[in-house]
């Protein structure tokens, strides 16, 4: 199993997946919508989208884990911290950006990582509206459509267009990152909130943006984006030197150059 036969199955999964999704996007005004939690939503093309992309990676990988945000399919369910370091584990967000998705905004994305031993060895964002395909190998490059990506060269923050995302599952850390908004809108080019981190992610890697930070992400949300980023020559953290961001979900991406800059902003808000 090398890591280019991940990325095949990760490539044709995610598609698979993406297809589903622009037939139901044509239809979105009749899907049934449930709400998870306060703000966060799961559509029936959420589901729909992960039954076809699980089905196309455990016909590759039958005894591969699976970790997917609607947990759709209970076969091998293992958790981020499984203790089963040496087996393979596809983290799956069938639909980032459900709420554009629901509201006819045309940015979301389906974003597939396979995870072993602590680290990502394959990871894939495809934009299925824009026909964008980003592909990771450990050690191998980052990619957009097979052409190598690399960050952006700004060394300067207030050069920088920076990403981010807002903490509406996280209520309490609002009045914090509202003061690290400000911070960073006063001291970068310009701020973007796109509404799916994976597509944050990526542009980061292809040096659409110089940097990305949000709050409480989960591993599906980030674990392909953090693989492109790095590949591409960029850096990926928590939001201090010794926070595990897979545990927390805080994290930090750049070009390198604006990583420090940027934590320095948000360090300065942390309780």
């Amino acid at each position: 199993m090398s890591n280019q036969s991940l990325l095949q199955a990760a490539v044709q999964a995610a598609q698979a997946g993406g297809a589903v999704l622009l037939k139901m996007a044509e239809r979105r005004h009749t899907l049934t919508i449930e709400a998870k939690a306060e703000r966060d939503f799961v559509t029936v093309a959420d589901r729909a989208a992960e039954e076809v992309i699980v089905k196309h990676i455990l016909q590759a990988f039958p005894d591969h884990q699976i970790l997917a945000e609607e947990q759709t399919h209970h076969h091998q369910q293992a958790s981020p911290s499984s203790n089963d370091s040496a087996a393979v584990q596809w983290i799956i967000d069938p639909l980032d950006g459900t709420a554009n998705f629901i509201h006819g905004v045309p940015n979301f994305s389906v974003s597939i990582a396979a995870k072993q031993h602590d680290r990502v060895l394959a990871g894939v964002v495809w934009n299925p509206l824009l026909q964008e395909l980003f592909t990771a190998t450990l050690g191998g490059g980052a990619f957009l459509n097979d052409k190598p990506i690399h960050v952006s060269a700004s060394s300067k923050l207030r050069e920088g267009l920076i990403a981010t995302g807002f903490p509406f599952r996280v209520r309490h850390h609002l009045d914090a990152y509202c003061r690290m908004f400000k911070d960073f809108l006063n001291a970068a080019r310009d701020l973007r909130r796109f509404g799916s981190a994976a597509i944050d992610l990526a542009y980061v890697a292809a040096g659409r943006f110089d940097g990305y930070w949000e709050y409480c992400l989960n591993p599906w949300d980030f674990a392909a984006g953090i693989l492109l980023v790095q590949e591409a020559g960029g850096m990926v953290s928590g939001f201090a030197p010794e926070e595990n961001f897979w545990e927390t979900g805080n994290l930090v991406a750049s070009n390198g150059k604006l990583h420090q800059p940027m934590r320095e902003i948000i360090k300065s808000h942390l309780a």
